[in-house]
C-alpha cells in the first residue's frame, strides 16, 4: 500500500484589513494521482481545483510557489469573504485542513457639525 497523501502544515488563520490580499495556504505532501481543491465552506462553494480556478469570483486566484504548495489568493477582500476556506485533498475518505480568513473594517468615522474646543 503506497503511502497515502498528507499535510504537511495547518491551514492557518489568517486576519486581513478589507479591501487588503489574503494567502491562505496549504501544503501537500505524496499528492501523487489525487487533486487538492479549495472550498469556501460557508456556501460549500468549490474555488479551486488542482491548478484551475472554478469560482467565477475574479477576485479569487492560485498560486503554486512549489510543487506541494497551493496558495489561495484573495484579492480586495471584503466583509463577505469572512469565513472557513477548506484545502482537501480527493483520497477516500477525503481529507482537509481548514483556515478562518478574519475581515477587519475600519471603524466609519462619522463627521459631525463644528465642535467647540
Amino acid at each position: 500500500e503506497p503511502l497515502q497523501p498528507y499535510f504537511l502544515s495547518i491551514v492557518e488563520n489568517i486576519t486581513v484589513s478589507q479591501g487588503k490580499n489574503a494567502i491562505l495556504k496549504c501544503q501537500v505532501e505524496n499528492l501523487r494521482n489525487y487533486n487538492v481543491a479549495w472550498v469556501w465552506v460557508t456556501t460549500q462553494t468549490i474555488l479551486t481545483i488542482h491548478n484551475n480556478v472554478i469560482t467565477r469570483n475574479p477576485r479569487i486566484s492560485l498560486s503554486r510557489p512549489e510543487e506541494f504548495k497551493w496558495y489561495l489568493h484573495v484579492k480586495n477582500v471584503q466583509e463577505s469573504d469572512r469565513g472557513w476556506y477548506m484545502c482537501q485533498i480527493n483520497t477516500d475518505p477525503m481529507v482537509h485542513r481548514s483556515g478562518y480568513l478574519e475581515v477587519v473594517v475600519p471603524p466609519k468615522i462619522i463627521q459631525s457639525g463644528p465642535t467647540v474646543v
